[in-house]
């Protein structure tokens, strides 16, 4: 699977149900969501198994002014309404979950912010 930084791809981050050893605490999302690859795609074999992922969400509650970035809809970003990209869920992913790679990507500033902000999360300025 080819993926590249900044693209948009849907993860499927649905549980089995009968799998209680699945259920996570916190909970965390059950169900397709978009997300944005901010791992450095060139570092790594397209064969490789996980990507890091940052998910998007359109509910304004869930994001923290000065730790997100705010996609306005555009042709671009295939988005069709605001939405949020959340650097404090980063996650790695395996690429099985990801069940859309889209042709729609963030542009290269938000990249940067993006990783800039998760950079800041993760205490790497401290």
């Amino acid at each position: 699977m080819e993926l590249t930084a900044g693209q948009i791809v849907t993860v499927d981050w649905r549980k089995d149900p009968d799998d209680p050893a699945q259920d996570p605490r916190p909970p965390e999302p059950n169900k397709l969501r978009p997300a944005v690859v901010v791992q450095d795609t060139d570092l790594f074999d397209p064969s490789y198994p996980t990507v890091l992922v940052v998910p998007m969400t359109g509910d304004r509650e869930l994001a923290i002014a000065d730790l997100t970035v705010v996609l306005q809809p555009t042709a671009t970003n295939g988005c069709n309404k605001v939405s949020y990209l959340l650097p404090q869920n980063l996650t790695c992913a395996a690429k099985t979950r990801i069940t859309a790679v889209t042709d729609s990507h963030i542009t290269p500033a938000q990249l940067q912010r993006l990783r800039q902000l998760i950079v800041l999360l993760i205490g790497a300025l401290s």
